[in-house]
């Protein structure tokens, strides 16, 4: 019968601290942000953790050590009131669905479990579930989950996209070739036709009029770059930002009504509000496909009630 390991449960860190946390590489190294981009790709944010280290390329056992000494500093950070916390009666929401394998027992699961005096270190960074065959899975904690999407949709869509063209590439970084890999020149050849689409989208999302950012009206030509919203058709052109409120477009953190007017996201603080110049209703400096925008604003006020 599967089972969670133990009763180590501790789900506390809010997603704010998460945030801080993704800032902090003397914690969150590149190994534990490779870690977090593993899961958070997977079904449900749930993977076996010696899959995780064979993609990696590491020894099962040496992964679980980093992961161990990267949740001991995030325990002690926590417990020295370093990180926002959930209040002891709230805790993070836990995930809808879970994997096949396990889904009937993680349901059972749902229940809060009582805290243990000895906690095992990963617990502060993943929840655990065995299978039926003890196969021990790693989950993404929800609100960790919900902090690294929002570092991954705020990122830079060529970077991760050229990332996606490189694992399926049978020489890149000394990768085994397998059946679904793909030779080099295959990878060039992508990589090429990504980044000119990349610049045509750019360049024709200026249009005619004067280019400026949509929420504050900035329109120094270097500063702005474009970003696509709704259905991604092909010719259709983005909307034009500048670095800030681009970031938060593509996080879904700010959007628009269908009257033009600036919606600002319950997940940003008042001092964030205040930092990036957000004033909920304020007009857009441009206009926008009210159809497209639609789907944009869907996500957003999704995100939004998941805090509720």
């Amino acid at each position: 019968m599967a089972r969670r390991k133990g009763l180590k449960k501790w789900d506390r860190i809010t997603e704010e601290g998460w945030l801080m946390l993704m800032g902090d590489t003397s914690v969150m190294s590149r190994l534990m942000m490779d870690i977090f981009d593993r899961l958070y790709d997977s079904t449900d944010h749930m993977d076996n953790g010696k899959s995780i280290a064979a993609a990696l390329h590491m020894e099962y056992r040496a992964l679980n050590s980093a992961v161990g000494w990267a949740g001991g500093k995030i325990r002690d950070m926590a417990e020295k009131g370093l990180l926002p916390l959930y209040p002891e009666e709230k805790k993070a929401r836990r995930p809808k669905k879970s994997a096949p394998l396990v889904q009937e027992n993680l349901e059972k699961e749902e229940e809060p479990l009582q805290e243990s005096s000895v906690m095992a270190p990963w617990e502060y960074v993943f929840d655990g579930v065995e299978g039926e065959n003890g196969t021990y899975f790693w989950i993404l904690k929800p609100a960790a989950a919900a902090a690294f999407g929002e570092m991954k949709e705020a990122g830079d869509r060529r970077i991760r996209a050229i990332s996606k063209i490189l694992e399926d590439d049978k020489t890149a970084e000394g990768l085994e070739e397998n059946l679904f890999s793909n030779p080099s020149d295959t990878s060039v050849r992508a990589i090429r036709r990504l980044l000119e689409k990349d610049r045509d989208f750019q360049r024709k999302s200026f249009g005619r009029d004067h280019p400026c950012c949509l929420v504050c009206g900035a329109d120094r030509m270097s500063l702005l770059r474009a970003f696509p919203y709704g259905e991604k058709e092909e010719g259709e052109k983005g909307l034009l930002f500048c670095p800030t409120h681009g970031a938060l477009f593509a996080a879904h953190l700010i959007s628009f009504s269908m009257k033009g007017e600036l919606l600002v996201s319950e997940r940003l603080t008042e001092k964030e509000r205040e930092l990036f110049h957000l004033t909920a209703g304020e007009k857009a400096h441009g206009h926008f496909v009210r159809r497209r925008m639609a789907e944009h604003r869907k996500i957003f006020n999704q995100e939004g009630r998941k805090l509720k």
